[in-house]
């Protein structure tokens, strides 16, 4: 019960612009950064980007990540892990770029957001 309670009130103010600080493990979140470096899958008129998300100290932290970047206006889905610091971002390329979407995790949650720079495929 308590838990749930706990994860009620993440989603409550993941929802809410959460802001530098997890509201289950209270661990504090060192000052934002993005860096830009460019890399996308691209299909059509989406396109998916991977993050790496700084400052993430528990399992509710993804949570309040995952749910900041499904709030921006572009972005399809979302997937974060704690465990690694990974976001995978499937977003509309024609409202929204993989800068804007770093920023705006940065602006709701305090988390650093860097856009994970992917190897060329062979052949191209």
């Amino acid at each position: 019960m308590a838990f749930q309670i706990k994860l009620a009130a993440a989603a409550v103010t993941a929802l809410a612009g959460a802001g530098t600080i997890c509201p289950l493990c209270r661990g504090g979140v060192p000052p934002a950064t993005a860096e830009v470096a460019l890399i996308t899958q691209e299909l059509g008129d989406t396109a998916t980007v991977k993050l790496h998300i700084s400052g993430m100290t528990c399992g509710s932290c993804s949570l309040t990540a995952r749910t900041a970047l499904k709030r921006l206006p572009g972005v399809l889905d979302a997937t974060v892990s704690a465990e690694d610091s990974v976001g995978t971002v499937r977003y509309d390329r024609r409202k929204v770029t993989p800068a804007q979407i770093a920023a705006h995790l940065t602006r709701l949650t305090g988390y650093g957001a860097r856009i994970i720079e992917e190897p060329a495929r062979r052949g191209e």
